[in-house]
């Protein structure tokens, strides 16, 4: 079974997650079956290198999951400080 780019947001894979976007950059706001993102994970696991990169890559911070929160609602809830910050950042600047 292939990794999906979820799971390596979950796991802190930023070398899987940047490979399997590079060869398909459609995965960048992708859902799974709860209806999060790759950010949605990588805020959930306080991954803020794939946050960063994810964001950087223009993934859509402003995307709700099917339980109606953001990877911001995420990441004020169950990591770090700088992912959070990454976060509002880009947020507020509509990256």
């Amino acid at each position: 079974m292939a990794l999906s780019v979820h799971t390596a947001a979950q796991n802190n894979q930023l070398h899987v997650v940047r490979s399997l976007i590079s060869e398909n950059p459609k995965l960048i706001n992708s859902l799974d079956v709860d209806e999060r993102t790759a950010l949605h994970w990588a805020a959930s696991s306080g991954s803020t290198d794939i946050v960063r990169f994810l964001v950087d890559k223009q993934a859509d911070v402003d995307l709700v999951d099917n339980s109606g929160w953001t990877p911001l609602h995420i990441a004020g809830t169950r990591t770090s400080e700088s992912c959070l910050l990454r976060l509002i950042v880009s947020s507020q600047c509509g990256a």
